[in-house]
């Protein structure tokens, strides 16, 4: 979930050992700054090679030399991610044949494969002493950054053709944010051999940057433990910007109480002090002004604590943490690098709360919707005084009994004329919104907005609550509230908002995609999954080759820059894939392998995920999907969900389901499908299913999209088609693959045959009309060229 406004700022600190420049020996320690001999004052670098030493980010190849000249290595790369990350722990075992057990880099490498940062080639090894390009240091650091959006469409660079397609945002990227930029005549010089010295003026930018504009509000607390990653938004006050500056820092927390883990600092930190009452799962407190408390069970407490801050998602934290002593990581991370799977959401969930009970319900509301959080922060904190309901005179009671209190608020909204929706959540304070939900509400202009209330309470329902609120902001859609008690499940807040029937965000302006679905990026040529991945527009489909022809029309597809491969089980040729991505000498994380279970598989999809990537011979698999329904196809897609939890699959789907069967279906899990994939061409075009699966957040891929077997040739020949090809130049293949891209729907044509491979991968230089779109779409016969 993108926590926009109130999360933490990430500190970019790429940490890069003093990785050896010629050899693989253990780094030396940084030397002091200046001391570098082979570091000219005046040259380009000197000061950005100064700031990393005086940093301790960048050591030299030996004491007294930086190496400035020589090529950073993937050993190296994976090196300053790794530390930068905080050094998390590391529980899985380096499956690289180049990489030997209990190397410097080891470590670093195991973790940025598992990461899906950094991962080897697919044939078993890593390339650790391998340059790295600098198209790929710049794709590298998008995807350890979250994959950001460049911020800009146009074409950066003179030499932009020359840029792979799957690092063109990340090449973007870099130079909209001054991180990575152009050579003499504004090129880019993809394929060169990134340098120590660019290296360290790279991280000098960045870490500048970041440094000098990242405010407190907008950076995020990641917390590493247990094999998990969680994210926590940081309290505004002096102690957790204490803290910030201290991290990243990895540390030893004890066990207490069957309720809480801690850790004494060896410095003080600012205090703040007060008695929350009730202690939440995932609180982050500091107890006295050195002890760091971290708490995975909710109860009741006398204590008093300075808040630091809060995991926005506490579920599995206990589980994680375990009941002893346990490893910790806390570190910085920008908002910009956190992971957005839906830039141009427009929901905005607000909240107060005073005890934590509606801080809990806001979260999952935003979570579930995928939305932007606003902690509505009272100027003046309420303490248990103020909250005394029993006390006529406390704050609360007189300014529920003064028509004009207006509690002041800390902060505000940035840019609240960009969202539709906003949903308002609030406790019950003798049974009306408290004042300072007034003050929110007469701060902005809500004309056009939609809102939704929800209330907390253990008694009083929202009554008359929402509906006094009204006035205050006239011109919006206000809904039907609802209130919640203290304890409501994640479920029924999703169960809730499932039954809101809220507005559908606006497409963003020149997307290819119905809204819902994920934005088709013409630029890049990819897709972002719900899951967080991106897969290319276009790839090859294998069904029906085997054997040596598989292996070559796939080795073919990639040396002409084709990313998607498409195979299954019932193929019979996960081998031949697996063979040819393993020996195409691309980097694994550039190739998106898509493969399916059968139903005869089912029964044991468990063994049938090993049996994939045994066959495949491949560390991971991008994409998988249950090959049409079949009895025990929940039980399957329940082990899928276990397998991407293992890291075994990054993305899960379907292919062959329709509208009855995922209505069926979709209840009964937990991961939504990234994709769906079924028969669609001009003869079959699905315009009753294509919306409806693009509505829930899944991307539609189409099988067949030149008619298949005994299809193709008529259909290639129709007049329509054949018109339009020959009014744009282009081949009728070529224009019914745009006409699928156009439509939202990803393509997989399949072909042996080189020339016809490189014919389908040429789709972005052209576009057709909305007349010549319509005339394809008045070709639909609902004619089903197979069985599925």
């Amino acid at each position: 979930m993108r926590k926009q406004l109130l999360s933490l700022a990430l500190v970019f600190l790429l940490t890069l050992p003093a990785c050896a420049a010629e050899n693989s020996t253990a780094p030396s320690a940084a030397p002091s700054a200046g001391a570098f001999t082979d570091v000219a004052d005046d040259a380009w670098y000197a000061e950005a090679v100064r700031f990393c030493s005086e940093q301790g980010i960048m050591g030299g190849g030996a004491d007294t030399t930086f190496s400035p000249d020589v090529p950073m290595t993937r050993a190296m790369l994976a090196a300053v991610l790794y530390r930068m990350a905080g050094s998390p722990s590391v529980t899985s075992d380096v499956d690289f044949t180049d990489v030997a057990g209990g190397a410097w880099y080891s470590g670093a490498i195991s973790w940025a494969s598992g990461s899906g940062i950094l991962s080897g080639y697919g044939n078993g090894l890593f390339g650790v002493e391998n340059p790295v390009t600098r198209e790929q240091a710049a794709a590298v650091l998008w995807r350890y950054a979250g994959s950001p959006e460049s911020g800009t469409t146009e074409e950066a660079f003179a030499d932009g053709a020359s840029i792979s397609t799957w690092a063109l945002t990340a090449v973007n990227w870099a130079k909209a944010n001054g991180v990575l930029n152009g050579k003499t005549g504004n090129r880019f010089d993809p394929k060169a051999e990134l340098t120590r010295g660019e290296t360290a003026v790279l991280l000098h930018r960045y870490l500048s940057r970041d440094l000098e504009d990242a405010p407190l509000s907008e950076q995020t607390l990641v917390i590493s433990v247990g094999g998990r990653e969680f994210t926590a938004l940081l309290e505004d006050n002096a102690a957790a910007r204490a803290l910030a500056e201290r991290l990243p820092l990895t540390v030893t927390m004890n066990e207490l109480n069957g309720n809480e883990k801690y850790h004494d600092l060896p410095e003080s930190l600012p205090t703040d002090p007060e008695r929350p009452g009730a202690i939440q799962a995932g609180d982050l407190m500091l107890y006295g002004s050195d002890s760091l408390v971290l708490f995975y069970e909710s109860f009741a407490s006398s204590y008093s604590y300075t808040r630091l801050g809060r995991i926005t998602d506490p579920a599995g934290l206990a589980e994680a943490v375990g009941r002893g002593n346990v490893e910790v990581t806390f570190r910085m991370q920008t908002q910009g690098s956190v992971p957005n799977p839906n830039p141009e959401n427009k929901i905005l969930v607000a909240y107060f709360s005073a005890t934590g009970t509606t801080r809990t319900l806001a979260e999952y509301t935003a979570d579930t919707l995928n939305a932007d959080l606003y902690e509505i922060v009272p100027e003046i904190p309420y303490t248990a005084d103020d909250l005394n309901y029993n006390n006529s005179a406390s704050r609360a009671n007189r300014e529920q009994n003064d028509s004009s209190a207006r509690p002041a608020i800390s902060g505000s909204v940035e840019d609240m004329g960009d969202y539709d929706v906003v949903l308002l959540g609030y406790p019950i304070w003798h049974g009306q919104a408290p004042k300072i939900i007034y003050t929110f509400l007469e701060s902005y202009d809500f004309s056009g907005k939609t809102i939704v209330p929800f209330c907390t309470s253990h008694s009083s329902g929202i009554g008359s609550s929402d509906t006094n609120l009204h006035a205050l902001a006239l011109g919006a859609d206000w809904r039907s509230g609802r209130r919640f008690p203290g304890g409501t499940s994640r479920e029924t807040i999703m169960d809730w908002i499932a039954g809101l029937e809220l507005p559908q965000p606006s497409a963003p302006a020149g997307s290819s995609s119905p809204a819902g679905s994920g934005t088709f990026d013409f630029e890049t040529r990819t897709v972002t999954l719900n899951s967080g991945y991106t897969m290319p527009l276009n790839g090859l489909g294998t069904y029906s080759l085997t054997g040596e022809t598989c292996f070559n029309s796939v080795s073919a597809a990639l040396e002409r820059g084709v990313r998607l491969i498409d195979t299954a089980y019932m193929y019979h040729n996960e081998a031949e894939v697996g063979r040819a991505v393993r020996e195409s000498g691309l980097p694994r994380e550039e190739i998106f392998v898509t493969t399916k279970l059968y139903p005869s598989q089912f029964s044991d999809a468990e063994a049938a995920i090993d049996q994939a990537l045994e066959t495949l011979g491949l560390d991971y698999i991008d994409l998988m999907l249950q090959h049409h329904p079949g009895d025990g196809d929940v039980a399957a897609y329940q082990a899928m969900e276990q397998a991407v939890a293992e890291g075994k699959i990054r993305s899960i789907g379907l292919s062959n389901w329709y509208v009855a069967e995922l209505e069926e279906f979709l209840p009964q899990v937990r991961i939504s499908p990234a994709l769906v994939q079924n028969e669609i061409h001009p003869y079959y075009q699905e315009n009753d299913v294509i919306p409806y699966i693009q509505s829930l957040g899944i991307v539609v891929q189409g099988w067949y999209p030149l008619g298949g077997r005994g299809h193709t040739a008529e259909l290639l020949g129709d007049e329509v088609i054949s018109g339009i090809a020959a009014a744009h130049g282009k081949s009728s293949a070529q224009v019914i693959l745009r006409w699928n891209l156009q439509k939202g729907v990803v393509v997989i044509p399949g072909s042996s045959n080189p020339d016809h491979i490189q014919e389908n991968t040429e789709l972005y230089d052209f576009e057709l009309t909305e007349a010549e779109m319509a005339r394809i779409n008045a070709l639909n016969r609902n004619e089903k060229h197979d069985w599925y």
